[in-house]
């Protein structure tokens, strides 16, 4: 079963009470967020689908509770301009934060399930 479409009328089903551009400008970090977690799972029932789509709504609420950035630079300590150079400071919170949603609307699919290292 191919992954769901998450619609903004999905997402206000869902009790989400963004605008419509402000899901629009967080929908691809949050589907994103979410297929990096669920990894090569698909799907397997109606339950899947809807765990799917509530896990990219409440990815789509952290996002933009951090201001649709997708947290970009907030973990980085120190910043070099000439010749680039980033060192990394403590583990993002952004990143914490979606994962901990994510994780939390698909609890009990099988979405979840990674398997075993063979």
């Amino acid at each position: 079963m191919p992954l769901p479409s998450v619609t903004y009328d999905l997402y206000r089903g869902q009790g989400g009470t963004l605008g419509e551009d402000a899901f629009a400008a967080s929908l691809r970090a949050a589907a994103s967020a979410v297929r990096d977690v669920i990894g090569f799972n698909e799907p397997q029932d109606g339950e899947d689908e809807e765990a799917y789509i509530r896990a990219v709504c409440a990815a789509v609420e952290v996002d933009d509770a951090y201001g649709a950035s997708g947290g970009i630079g907030e973990s980085v300590a120190s910043v070099t301009l000439g010749k680039f150079s980033a060192t990394a400071g403590a583990s993002s919170g952004y990143g914490a934060d979606m994962g901990r949603a994510i994780r939390r609307e698909l609890a009990g699919s099988s979405l979840l399930y990674q398997g075993v290292p063979a």
